[in-house]
């Protein structure tokens, strides 16, 4: 691969490290019905009325938040997100509250993050609330997560959120204390190059297709005297396939929340095999690349692939160039199918945590800060005036080409106004649609539906143990390969797996001091 593109997914591989988690669904709101028409159905909507407001004044004092300190406070925010970004965002929280000084506190994501923060902890400088980076089992097992429950489940701004916060109860991490929550929001994609598919007189796939139409259409753009393969993947079928075909699957390997069940996992492995055999995949060994491509060049660059499996930043990072336009590369994202008649609802995407620090001072004004720099409508406000207007000049690129994420708030106005600024849309006047937006609109309106309906992070973020039963000394190492060379086949591994799997999660949770749910 060339290095430019090495730097690229290396920079990908370090941010895909950390993903976030959280959730508890609030309890919902009844609704004042329509008045039929005439005096008496006034009279009975003024009652209901008055009676819903009634409710609704004893819920919110039920569930109003502690009040906040009005003392001249100082809160420090670590991270790894966009350092020009957290820097504006500061200002305006301390705008909103005048009487609290941030302090921002940036490290790259990599190696020395985690060694920074459990440094500062060390000599008393811990930050009051902080991005997690890496598998969960770090901040879990060195007890850095300060307890977030009653903020979070008293926060009524909290079931405007991405769905599946609160359907999957992310950040709990299989137990009754809300410890996390999403920071920042990539789902996965299928990038579908329409050239290709132009190229080889194939009709574009159903953006509400099924897993069986996917594969398929895989099948479809493969083109061996052309030397067109159906895809290529950075993150694996074989991670998608269990969320795909459960709705009760809410995370790698058939994890429900409590317990793993690796009776899907070996569908989805067995199904990459198959592909594989057919030659559907693209090249993956130098020496195959070479061959194919007369270079060790990344297969998403070649305009010889039907489908780039990859992460939501790659379209800015490098399919939305210049560079990727004049290669005559058009791709446009697909939402990861659901097996026909499961009624499946969760995709995957990379969730960044956050969490407020154990040992904070200041508990509530910690998390108002944490929701300003993630979640909240507020912050996603002023984050929607930084991507329009911020350049970070040191790189000499706008802000928001620089892995801008989606938002985590299902406010309306927030989402219309992000996907019209800076991704192509029909969400606009006819009179102000571009070529582009004709031509690839729909396709971004019909993902970003439905993968807004509900997102869950991989494995490492949100399950205890997890990142260790699949690392290089776990015992899942060497496992896919031993059935794609033929040594094993998958439903012989999934007793065995399963559980090794849950044996990993049980001990993970006890190092943690971790209660599981009831």
């Amino acid at each position: 691969m060339s290095m430019k593109f090495a730097s690229i997914k290396g920079k990908i591989l370090s941010v895909l490290l950390s993903t976030a988690v959280v959730a508890s669904m609030l309890a919902g709101c009844g609704s004042t019905p329509a008045s039929t028409g005439g005096d008496s159905g006034q009279e009975q909507s003024d009652e209901a009325a008055e009676s819903g407001d009634a409710a609704a004044a004893e819920g919110s004092e039920a569930s109003a938040l502690p009040e906040m300190t009005t003392d001249e406070i100082e809160l420090t925010y670590m991270n790894f997100d966009n350092k020009v970004l957290t820097e504006y965002l500061a200002e305006k929280f301390t705008e909103k509250y005048p009487n609290i000084k941030v302090n921002v506190v940036y490290v790259a994501a990599g190696e020395e993050y985690n060694d920074t923060l459990l440094n500062l902890v060390n000599t008393g400088k811990t930050p009051d609330c902080f991005m997690i980076l890496g598998n969960c089992d770090f901040a879990l097992s060195n007890s850095l997560l300060g307890d977030m429950t009653a903020y979070w489940e008293n926060d009524p701004e909290n079931e405007n959120v991405l769905p599946s916060i609160n359907g999957a109860k992310l950040g709990y991490y299989g137990s009754d204390q809300k410890l996390s929550t999403p920071m920042k929001f990539f789902p996965d994609a299928l990038y579908a190059d329409m050239a290709v598919f132009e190229k080889l007189n194939v009709a574009m796939p159903s953006t509400d297709w099924t897993w069986d139409e996917m594969i398929q259409a895989f099948k479809d753009v493969t083109s061996p005297d052309q030397g067109i393969y159906g895809f290529n993947q950075f993150h694996s079928i074989v991670t998608y396939y269990p969320v795909a075909a459960d709705p009760e699957c809410i995370g790698e390997f058939g994890w429900n929340g409590k317990e793993f069940d690796l009776t899907n996992w070996a569908v989805g492995v067995n199904a990459l095999g198959d592909l594989m055999k057919g030659k559907y995949r693209a090249p993956q060994t130098e020496e195959e690349i070479v061959a194919w491509l007369g270079s060790n060049e990344w297969a998403g660059a070649s305009g010889k692939i039907g489908f780039q499996i990859d992460a939501f930043w790659t379209y800015l990072n490098l399919f939305d160039t210049e560079e990727y336009r004049n290669k005559g590369i058009e791709f446009v994202p697909y939402a990861t199918p659901s097996v026909e008649g499961t009624n499946a609802k969760y995709k995957f995407g990379v969730l960044d945590f956050g969490g407020i620090s154990s040992g904070t001072e200041y508990p509530r004004e910690a998390y108002e800060l944490l929701k300003f720099m993630g979640w909240g409508l507020d912050g996603w406000k002023a984050k929607m005036e930084a991507y329009k207007t911020l350049t970070d000049e040191e790189a000499g690129v706008e802000i928001w080409k620089q892995s801008m994420p989606a938002p985590l708030t299902m406010d309306e106005e927030i989402w219309t106004d992000y996907q019209s600024t800076f991704f192509p849309t029909l969400k606009k006047a006819e009179a102000d649609q571009t070529d582009k937006d004709k031509k690839y609109g729909q396709y971004f309106d019909d993902y970003f539906d439905q993968v807004k309906q509900g997102v869950i992070p991989f494995g490492d973020c949100q399950i205890p143990g997890f990142a260790g039963f699949v690392g290089a000394d776990g015992p899942y190492a060497g496992v896919e390969d031993s059935v794609f060379n033929g040594e094993k086949n998958a439903n012989d591994w999934v007793s065995e797996l399963t559980e090794k799997a849950n044996e990993y999660n049980r001990q993970a949770m006890s190092d943690a001091g971790l209660t599981a749910a009831e």
